[in-house]
């Protein structure tokens, strides 16, 4: 039987029998009561027969006491026990046979405390039947008959007589003989059993009457004390029954779950679990338990799997890292000799134009080759959740005119319209400058990649404390089905009117340091017709007062102070590297001393007295970080700056450097402004940077020149003929300041900002 079922019909059950009880009880409480009340009627019935007997013995004893002795207390008290038994007077609340035998001496009065009711009244309220009613009415009025020789007794002892209309009128000598003679004659005897005998046959049909009711009460209740014994018992068994039913149906299964639970919970498989023993509710949770024993079991094996795949996919993310780190120093440490003696080679003015220009294309090509392993860095780091943003206090304005140097030139190149709109920005803002610099330059870059005709436009303002993008071209357009294929990384929509170029990096980079930043970025795309970007940023404001004082964004041209004596230790592995930061050094006047690895590095430093060094950290045998400990450990060690060169350039490669005693990280390949920068914060050289006031004097000079002068500079520059225009500038009659500017700005292949002056 199901539990439920069975619930029902044990509380049925217990519910009648309970039900049972309580009647039973209640009708045994009535009977008890209805037997109590027999006691009680017999008990009153008596003491009423009692009364009417004790009243006429009473009288009797009086009114011979009176005949007696002729005192007249006992007539007194005689006629007081009259007015009693006929209501004229209060019957005393303790009213009993012996009440009147305390008050047998002269003076004591009786306590009449009661109500007045005649004794005719109470046998009426008694409820005695009609013929035991008569019987007392009976007794009583012959008693009322016997009160009259009584009376004429006591009168006789005061001489006072009947008449013939019997009255008592006549007068004469007390007669005691007389009274004593009726008081004791047959008459009187008589009439005393003629009292007595309707009272005695009362008291034989009371007690029938009482003693048949008071034995049919106590067989009633006798009957019902059997009943109420019978249905505790049955109510009993059954409260047992339910209880062992509960015990052996729900306590012992419910037991062996909780313990089959615990093992399960232990992720214990062996236990056995019998799910056909009970054909009920705790059946199923049994069947239930099963499952999620049989789920567990499948749970556990794949939790197996899962963490099998975890491990497989944490050894092959440590493989990645590994090979991410590895392919960045094994690429940017050719990369750092290329880039560095580019430069070198750039500003040496032997070479021809020819050799120029296949030098520029050569550090465009490593430019573009370092961009593409800083990307896949980039997305690596992205990935890794290790990307940190650098805010910082700038100006907006400055570097909305940097976006805007930087693409109105290319475009114009394309022939392409290129416009700058901005509404309600604040000039100055605390975000992280670099990455919003890159952001734009990838979505810029990216429209001018796949526009050929046309504008490109970027729209900036701001709204509820965001700063908000639009970046629009009238391009190629993407179609529809691969707007979200566009942000993913490694991916390039295939189509057929352009060429792909790039890694398929540079939107799925941005999509995260958009995000990185707080904002959010969404495509519009049609075909044939364009694409729009819309991004937007979180910011802070400042003010021009909180901006950072470094000039850093500053060009360098040069070094002020040049008549010192530093010596600087490079420590590199590979001669390349060494010969590139040592000549670069050589250039602007520095001591320079080489060591290729760790060990001769210390035996340089114990014998040299050192001002810099600058430490790789890659090297066979001792590494740079155990050789910056041992320099730190030693006496002369502690304050010397050592700045640490790696091509390893995750943040975790920097800190463990700074950990190790380096005071600075620069990462390969290293630019010459970054090196001259670290010179000029640890041995307090003073760089000489760009007057922008002069380039703006500059401007003014040119604008009052022939214009032909200016025509024929733009088209040198454009070609990139640096050998055209030193010729014009020894053909014209310009001042000293503006030659070396313009010829500055040639050695540095800036021909952007030649043609932006210009």
């Amino acid at each position: 039987m199901k539990l439920k079922k069975l619930f029902m019909l044990l509380f049925i059950l217990n519910t009648v029998s309970f039900i049972s009880v309580a009647v039973v009880i209640n009708k045994y409480q009535k009977s008890t009561i209805n037997l109590e009340d027999a006691y009680n009627m017999q008990y009153k019935s008596l003491i009423l027969a009692d009364e009417l007997r004790q009243s006429s013995d009473d009288l009797t004893r009086m009114a011979r006491t009176y005949v007696i002795t002729g005192n007249s207390m006992y007539e007194e008290q005689y006629k007081t026990v009259l007015a009693i038994r006929n209501g004229e007077l209060p019957r005393p609340k303790r009213y009993n046979g012996i009440f009147w035998d305390f008050l047998s001496i002269d003076g004591s009065i009786p306590k009449l405390d009661g109500e007045k009711i005649p004794l005719r009244e109470l046998m009426k309220n008694a409820n005695f039947p009609e013929s035991e009613l008569n019987m007392l009415f009976t007794s009583q009025n012959e008693s009322d008959d016997l009160t009259k020789l009584e009376h004429k007794a006591m009168n006789a002892i005061k001489g006072i007589f009947l008449d013939k209309d019997g009255n008592y009128t006549i007068k004469g000598k007390p007669d005691f003989a007389l009274a004593r003679e009726l008081m004791h004659s047959k008459e009187y005897h008589e009439a005393k059993i003629r009292i007595m005998e309707p009272l005695d046959r009362f008291y034989r049909a009371f007690e029938n009457r009482t003693k048949q009711k008071v034995d049919e009460a106590r067989a009633t209740v006798k009957e019902l004390e059997f009943y109420v014994n019978v249905i505790v018992l049955f109510s009993i068994v059954f409260f047992l029954m339910s209880f062992f039913i509960i015990l052996f149906r729900i306590v012992y299964p419910i037991d062996l779950l909780r313990r089959v639970m615990l093992k399960l919970s232990k992720n214990d498989m062996s236990v056995e679990i019998d799910k056909n023993k009970f054909d009920d509710e705790v059946g199923d949770m049994i069947g239930a338990v099963e499952i999620f024993k049989e789920n567990t079991q499948k749970l556990l094996t794949s939790e197996h799997q899962i963490k099998q795949a975890m491990q497989e996919a944490t050894t092959a993310n440590k493989a990645k890292s590994i090979f991410l780190a590895r392919m960045s120093h094994e690429l940017r440490t050719p990369l750092n000799a290329i880039l560095g003696f580019t430069n070198i080679l750039q500003k040496s003015m032997n070479a021809t134009t020819v050799e120029k220009e296949n030098l520029n294309i050569i550090k465009r090509s490593a430019d573009h080759l370092l961009n593409i392993i800083n990307e896949i860095l980039e997305l690596s780091k992205i990935e890794a959740g290790k990307m940190e943003l650098s805010l910082k206090n700038f100006n907006l304005f400055e570097l909305i005119k940097e976006i805007e140097d930087i693409f109105a030139f290319r475009c114009e190149n394309k022939g392409l319209k290129f416009k700058i709109e901005t509404l309600n920005l604040p000039k100055y803002i605390k975000a992280d400058e670099q990455r919003l610099r890159q952001i734009l330059i990838n979505l810029l870059g990216n429209s001018l990649k796949f526009t050929n005709e046309g504008e490109i436009s970027l729209y900036i303002y701001e709204l509820n404390k965001k700063l908000f993008f639009e970046v629009k071209d009238s391009g190629i357009g993407i179609d529809k089905s691969n707007l979200e294929k566009v942000f993913k990384p490694f991916e390039q929509v295939k189509q057929d009117n352009y060429t792909q170029q790039g890694t398929g990096l540079g939107l799925s980079i941005t999509k995260e340091l958009v995000s990185l930043m707080g904002g959010n970025i969404y495509l519009k795309s049609q075909v044939g017709v364009g694409s729009e970007f819309y991004f937007s940023i979180n910011y802070e404001k400042a003010n021009e007062e909180e901006l950072s004082k470094e000039n850093n964004a500053k060009n360098i041209i040069g070094i002020k102070n040049e008549n010192f004596t530093k010596t600087i230790l490079v420590v590199d592995d590979i001669k390349e590297n060494r010969d590139l930061i040592t000549l670069l050094l050589n250039s602007y006047g520095f001591k320079t001393l080489e060591a290729t690895s760790g060990k001769e590095a210390l035996d340089v430093f114990e014998n040299e007295k050192l001002d810099l060094i600058f430490m790789d950290i890659l090297m066979e045998g001792m590494d740079g970080l155990e050789t910056m400990q041992n320099i730190r450990a030693s006496k002369n060690g502690k304050d010397i700056p050592i700045i640490a060169l790696s091509a390893n350039v995750f943040e975790e490669d920097k800190k463990e450097a700074i950990k190790n005693g380096a005071n600075d990280f620069l990462a390969k390949p290293v630019e010459e402004k970054e090196i001259l920068l670290i010179l000029e914060k640890y041995l307090h050289i003073e760089l000489e940077y760009e007057n922008k006031e002069k380039r703006i004097d500059v401007k003014k000079e040119l604008e009052i020149l022939p214009k032909e002068f200016v025509e024929k500079l733009k088209e040198k520059a454009l070609l990139m003929d640096n050998d055209g225009i030193f010729e014009l500038l020894k053909e014209y009659e310009l001042s000293n300041d503006l030659k070396i500017y313009i010829k500055n700005l040639v050695d540095e292949f800036k021909y952007q900002e030649l043609i932006n002056l210009v």
